[in-house]
């Protein structure tokens, strides 16, 4: 997804939002109802060809895989979303530990609505990116031209991790930079990786980095069709640079070739599981050196059939909860860019509350510290 324009005038005030809905309606409204709602629609429709996850949930009594010193992460797995699904938080019953936001080479950090997320406990997994065509090119960025500014936004990241108590927070540095058209001429893997070498370089320099006593983690963010398509090598930097595997992935259908601004609602029932899209993910990390993963965008699109898309969350609960290298998931409640791909959850009673059972989950209360 490269809607970043949009979410960040968007952020503040959903975010406040959604803060004011949990603080006034999230400790009082009940999941149980929520989730015994859902779980007897799916009751009553079955699965429709939806391949749910087998085997015995994870206890929480079992530290997950995916946590500790290196992810920053203990207790399960995050469980988050990006800025819109702030505003659901009250719905959700919880506060979400983890919020993904997007900022482009020249833009101040943090914005007004993360400093509200982080003063109320939440940490962040934010993209720095640069964009074509006027942004510095990887070989200008590797070259030092953008130090000073690199620089200064991470040590505001650290900053504010210090400032408002967050034992870890999370940067990523061209987030999905295998998706060609959002990337053009920018340059090489060759080159990103040499980029994504300087900036890293550029923490450890100033003692930034979780290793030297700061609080900055470094996720390396590709789309799962990277992974599934054996192209994520071309961009990997090394696991002396890397924290956190981390992908973006959806159940999309065939919205993505529908026109910009519509809103597909898929009338087949052909759906991808959670493991087809992310085994590849978790396949990846765990041969490079057993590194912690992220599923920092997920989502699905409604159905005509209204089962599948409730269906399709669940399973994604089934999933995170079983590979205990997840360390967090975050929830993509907006639009796609360019497409007619809509995942919001807001006015979709079945799927908020099949997202709030995963919400509560005891493998999903994971936390920063």
């Amino acid at each position: 997804m490269d809607d970043r324009v949009r979410r960040m005038r968007r952020g503040g005030l959903v975010a406040l939002a959604g803060l004011v809905a949990l603080v006034s309606v999230g400790c009082s409204a009940s999941p149980k109802s929520a989730g015994s709602q859902a779980h007897s629609q799916a009751g009553n429709a079955g699965t429709g060809g939806l391949v749910i996850p087998s085997g015995s949930v994870q206890s929480s009594a079992q530290e997950p895989l995916g946590t500790g010193r290196r992810s920053g992460v203990t207790g399960g797995a995050l469980f988050g979303g990006d800025v819109p699904l702030v505003g659901q938080q009250g719905k959700l019953g919880r506060k979400l530990a983890i919020v993904r936001d997007y900022y482009r080479m020249g833009e101040t950090f943090p914005s007004s609505s993360d400093r509200v997320l982080m003063a109320h406990g939440t940490t962040l997994l934010v993209s720095l990116d640069t964009v074509p065509p006027r942004g510095p090119s990887y070989a200008s960025i590797a070259a030092g031209s953008m130090d000073a500014f690199i620089s200064r936004f991470l040590r505001s990241m650290e900053q504010s991790a210090i400032r408002y108590h967050l034992a870890a927070i999370y940067i990523t540095f061209e987030h999905e930079a295998d998706t060609a058209p959002h990337h053009a001429g920018l340059g090489s893997p060759a080159q990103f990786v040499r980029a994504w070498d300087h900036v890293h370089q550029l923490a450890v320099a100033a003692h930034l980095d979780w290793n030297q006593g700061g609080r900055l983690h470094w996720a390396w963010l590709l789309t799962s069709i990277a992974f599934r398509k054996g192209l994520a090598s071309e961009f990997w930097p090394g696991g002396n640079e890397v924290d956190i595997v981390a992908a973006d992935g959806y159940n999309a259908g065939t919205c993505r070739l529908a026109q910009g601004g519509t809103n597909v609602v898929d009338t087949s029932r052909k759906v991808l599981t959670p493991g087809g899209l992310f085994n590849a993910v978790v396949g990846f990390a765990h041969s490079h050196g057993g590194l912690p993963v992220f599923i920092a965008e997920w989502a699905s699109v409604p159905y005509s059939w209204w089962a599948v898309q409730p269906a399709f969350i669940r399973s994604m609960q089934s999933y995170v909860t079983q590979n205990r290298e997840i360390a967090a998931a975050l929830y993509w409640n907006d639009h796609g860019h360019g497409n007619g791909c809509d995942y919001i959850l807001d006015h979709n009673q079945a799927s908020l509350s099949a997202l709030a059972g995963m919400a509560r989950s005891p493998a999903l209360r994971g936390r920063v510290g």
